[in-house]
């Protein structure tokens, strides 16, 4: 009895600072991480120098705002020598096609004619001489014509060319003006008005704070808990009032608990990522605030 009595005060203190007791998991808690947003980086789609500069870091646009001009002036004289070769090209169509008119007018009256003949040479009444020279005639006129509808197909073959060249030209100009994808803040810029930018060269770094989301890591346990679509709890410690969230995604497979959970058998386990979006996200909210969050019972 008093061996028991002894041990007592011992195991009291080891169940006191065991790490794993449900004790230190408060109620509903599902999971925790950080606040992550939206973040796209925006850049040249052709090599050039900038122009104008149409923004700052911190500054918020919207979508379809300008951010840079870029300097496109050898563009449009490229597309001015364009847009000449094709007006060249079409004033040379007008006349070809005059030259396959007057080809097939020539030779459907040589066809007649050889047909006379043919018929007067079948009935003797003309020489072999004849014959043979509107036969020659109507290969010729078939050869001229072959040869203009040729030349036809060809200069249209070039004006399709050119005008492609031309909508290159037209949708590099117009890439010449980079606009903003979505409405968000600026919140890295990597470039300088005068610089030059090499196509896909990153020009700023957009973020959408109006579109917040968590991402933590679930027991197979606790997944008949929610579904997509339900509510929970989210509290941020730079945040007095607790948030509501929606469960927007559930990763269809399992995989390892991350790395920076602290102890090796906790990232032993398996676990499915589950996201949570944030409603109506305070505007104090910034990315990377440590989050948890909760079940509503």
């Amino acid at each position: 009895m008093r061996k028991a009595l002894t041990r007592l005060p011992v195991l009291l203190l080891i169940l006191a600072l065991c790490p794993g007791c449900d004790q230190d998991t408060p109620q509903g808690f599902a999971g925790s991480g950080t606040l992550e947003a939206v973040e796209v980086v925006v850049s040249a789609l052709i090599n050039s120098q900038i122009v104008t500069m149409a923004f700052e870091e911190g500054e918020k646009v919207r979508t379809n705002d300008t951010l840079v001009t870029l300097d496109v002036e050898k563009l449009i004289l490229e597309r001015r020598k364009i847009s000449a070769g094709i007006d060249e090209l079409k004033a040379s169509e007008e006349s070809v096609a005059q030259a396959v008119v007057q080809a097939s007018e020539n030779l459907a009256n040589t066809e007649r004619h050889h047909r006379r003949i043919k018929v007067l040479f079948n009935q003797g009444s003309s020489t072999q001489q004849q014959f043979d020279d509107v036969s020659t005639r109507l290969r010729l006129a078939q050869s001229q014509l072959t040869s203009a509808k040729a030349q036809e197909k060809t200069l249209q073959a070039k004006v399709r060319q050119l005008e492609a060249s031309l909508a290159l030209i037209e949708r590099q100009i117009a890439d010449g003006t980079v606009t903003s994808p979505l409405d968000g803040i600026i919140v890295e810029k990597y470039v300088e008005a005068g610089e030059f930018v090499p196509a896909g060269g990153s020009i700023c770094k957009i973020v959408d704070m109006n579109r917040l989301w968590i991402k933590i890591y679930m027991a197979e346990a606790d997944l008949g808990r929610f579904s997509i679509g339900d509510s929970v709890r989210v509290e941020i410690d730079a945040y007095d009032n607790p948030l509501t969230g929606t469960i927007s995604w559930i990763s269809p497979e399992a995989e390892f608990t991350p790395k920076n959970v602290q102890t090796r058998q906790a990232r032993a386990e398996l676990v499915y990522a589950v996201k949570v979006t944030i409603d109506d996200a305070p505007k104090e909210l910034k990315i990377g605030m440590p989050a948890e969050v909760y079940f509503i019972e």
